[in-house]
């Protein structure tokens, strides 16, 4: 059964694979919860240093460059602080290594709502990169930050505990069972989009696309726009 949104949390923590993941995921959201006092932060895996069709490129470059855009986005939004990890864009693994260093920053955050990728989706035409992301997320907020033998250094040599969030909303899904109503904030979204100049032209036929999109989602209630998720409570 869908649901519409439970409740604002009073803490999140967005992790994206590249900047502008989490502007198409779930920029409303984050902007209707920031304006809620939520305080969001963002968790960047890679910096989109090799987001561009130029083979001339400079890729530490591209990297400055969206990672500015990434903090104007943020900006606009509300975000309290944008995490920048710097792997290798195009190129991430799943390793117990990485998942230790997500564990540690959900820890040191206390988000009670993570969003991320949906890993599951069955969308073949998928970035890899999002796959991996999404899939790291859900393994880091379930089991891994709540449980004291995981990780367990971080406890003991960092002074972190264990957290478990309440629940994650993935984007991206063809699953679809939790909306957002972003009806107030649709222009946030917007002014977010328009922050990443290196990727897109904002233009009207890019506003309509958008706009038919979250019209779609919300086609089932008494709301004009909506942002949809797969949700997992924990």
């Amino acid at each position: 059964m869908s649901k519409i949104e439970l409740e604002i949390p009073k803490s999140a923590l967005a992790i994206g694979a590249h900047p502008d993941d989490s502007e198409f995921g779930c920029s409303g959201t984050i902007a209707k919860w920031a304006k809620a006092g939520c305080e969001v932060h963002y968790l960047l895996l890679t910096s989109g240093d090799k987001g561009t069709e130029d083979p001339d490129a400079d890729p530490a470059e591209l990297r400055r460059v969206r990672e500015a855009e990434q903090v104007a986005a943020a900006e606009v939004l509300g975000v309290k602080s944008c995490i920048f990890m710097r792997l290798n864009d195009g190129e991430l693994e799943y390793s117990l290594a990485l998942r230790g260093q997500i564990v540690r920053y959900i820890r040191q955050l206390k988000p009670e709502t993570i969003l991320s990728w949906d890993p599951l989706t069955r969308n073949y035409r998928m970035h890899p990169d999002h796959r991996v992301c999404g899939q790291l997320a859900l393994d880091a907020a379930f089991p891994a930050a709540m449980m004291p033998l995981s990780y367990p250094e971080q406890l003991k040599e960092e002074g972190l505990s264990v957290h478990r969030a309440k629940r994650l909303l993935l984007y991206g899904t063809d699953q679809p069972d939790y909306y957002v109503d972003i009806s107030d904030v649709m222009e946030l979204k917007f002014a977010s989009f328009q922050a990443h100049a290196s990727q897109f032209t904002f233009d009207e036929k890019f506003a309509e696309r958008m706009r038919q999109r979250h019209r779609d989602y919300a086609l089932d209630f008494d709301f004009e726009y909506a942002e949809a998720f797969k949700l997992v409570e924990l």
